[in-house]
Parts: C-alpha cells; structure tokens; sequence
C-alpha cells in the first residue's frame, strides 16, 4: 500500500488510493437543535436574500418535528443507536443548523474529539460554547483550534465512507490554511476542494457520498481540478441537476451509512426525482421530507443534524 500521511493535500498532491487509506467505523448517534429560535434576522448566504422576517415559526417547528420523528423511526429500524436533542438558544437564530458548530472525531486509540469551529461570522461564533457543553456531556474532549483561519465544521469538512480520510472545502466560509492544523489534530489526510459557486458556499450543499465508492454531486460547485480529484476517489459521481442542487438542496441530504452498500437510510428533501432515484439505488429507506423554510437559511436536513459517536 502507498503510505498516506496525515496532511492536508491540494488535487494536484494527492498520490493515493482510497484503499491506501484506514478504515473507520462511521457514527450512530443523531444530535438536533430545537428551532425555538429559528429566523432570518441577516444576510450570511444567497438564499437568505429577501427573507429576513419571512420565516413560517409554525411551519418550521413542524418540519423539523417531522424530521425528528423519521430518525426516531430510523432508531427504531436500528439504523441509529440514539436521538438526542438540545434547547436553542435565544438570539442565536441559527443554531438549529448545528452541523456547523464543530467536528467530532475518533482517534485510534478510541478517546473521543471534537474540533470547534471558527465561524466566519461573528454572531454564529456565540453557539459554540453551548455545543461545547454537549460534547462534554458526552465524554468528549474539547479541541480548540490554535490558529487563527476559519473553519465551519460538518458544513465543509466530510469524512470518506468507512475511511480515515477528509474532503475539506475552502472558498467562502472555511479557509484552504485551517487544514493542516486539522488533519494533524485528526492524524488523517485532508484533501482540500476548492468551492467557487455562490450558492454553494459549503460543501455539504454539493458533496454528498453515498458508500465507499459513490457520490452524488454538483459540478458547477467545483474548480476542474477539484472536480478531477473527486473523480479519482470515487468510482461512481453522479452530476444532479442545477435546479435539485439549487432549489432542493439535493445533495444536502444526509446518508446514515450501514455496514456495506446496501445497508444505509437516507433522509432528503422531497421533490428531487433525479438524485432520489439515484440515492434509492445503495439506501433504504429513502424517507422524503419538506426543510422549505430552512432552505430559505441556506440548508436542509444534512445542516440540521450532526452525527457523533
């Protein structure tokens, strides 16, 4: 096997396999944030254009029920190990999408991290010390970042299926520099993707594996050499639609990974035949559900959760 260190490489850098690379247990457990709170008070992303004070409270409360009670349903079908839920806070209107605040991680010695986020803005950064709490709860340790370059956890930073390797992403909210502190923290390799599409200005709004060896994307979020790159580590990369990745936040989606191909859930929103009927191909259940009042924040059901071991 070709030897991967633990660094942060450009495309052009990356001399490895995927099967060079260790593999890791994914996590089981869900993590929610109540949605008390929920509103659009500014601007951080296109979507939020035209929206401040437009927020359904009633509807929002009820689709993320909604989404709550489909990965009860997935605990129920053993597909997760728990759902644990924590309180928003008041004046932190975007906490509900708690995919951002951190980056939880198992060493190989077992012990448990999580890497807090550097949110590029200043209002999001007052969430961490409330997930902060949660990870010590859960026997964490806290990992705070010594430099000084933004980072904005889960939202641009995606682990490989059953692999110890990283896709981070740099462009709009988290810097290209961040990565090399944190592939040192987590002792795996990062490969680092440029985003250049406003509308995706995370890479959980256009990156989305589905198994060990697919993944579902949008190209028109990506450089060529990042497109080049994502095509080497997967055999499988299916372009969606602009309007699915666009208007449906398609590729926002959360995959619950199982053992082999055939063994993961899927949760999405409704309304993306294409990337449906592709996601239905390696996952099941499938489950559809509405995030229209979230997606006018900028994220669906992959920003309202964060998976933790």
């Amino acid at each position: 096997m070709t030897p991967v260190f633990a660094k942060a490489y450009s495309p052009s850098e990356v001399h490895f396999q995927i099967e060079d690379c260790d593999n890791r247990n994914e996590p089981r457990k869900v993590m929610m944030c109540t949605p008390d709170y929920y509103n659009v008070v500014d601007v951080k992303n296109v979507y939020m254009q035209h929206q401040k004070g437009n927020i359904n409270k009633e509807r929002a409360n009820i689709q993320w029920d909604n989404i709550r009670n489909s990965y009860l349903a997935l605990k129920n079908q053993k597909f997760l190990d728990d759902v644990v839920v924590i309180n928003g806070v008041e004046g932190m209107e975007d906490m509900v999408f708690c995919a951002n605040q951190s980056f939880p991680w198992v060493m190989w010695n077992g012990e448990k991290i999580a890497i807090m986020s550097r949110m590029r803005h200043e209002n999001r950064q007052n969430e961490i010390p409330y997930i902060e709490d949660f990870y010590q709860d859960h026997g964490y340790k806290i990992v705070e970042l010594q430099s000084k370059y933004h980072f904005e956890g889960m939202g641009d930073l995606i682990a490989h299926p059953g692999k110890r390797v990283l896709y981070g992403a740099y462009g709009f909210r988290s810097e290209k520099a961040v990565y090399d502190e944190i592939s040192r923290i987590v002792d795996a390799p990062i490969i680092t993707l440029e985003l250049i599409n406003e509308h995706h200005y995370h890479l959980d709004t256009c990156f989305l594996p589905l198994n060990h060896t697919e993944v579902l994307i949008a190209p028109d979020a990506f450089t060529p050499e990042s497109l080049a790159i994502i095509r080497r580590m997967f055999e499988g990369v299916y372009e969606i639609p602009e309007d699915e990745a666009i208007d449906g936040f398609a590729c926002n989606a959360h995959i619950i990974y199982g053992t082999n191909k055939n063994s993961s859930a899927a949760v999405i929103q409704r309304g993306n035949p294409v990337s449906l009927n592709i996601i239905q191909q390696s996952a099941n259940p499938v489950i559809e559900t509405d995030t229209t009042e979230f997606m006018k924040s900028g994220g669906s059901v992959f920003c309202l959760k964060m998976m933790f071991y």
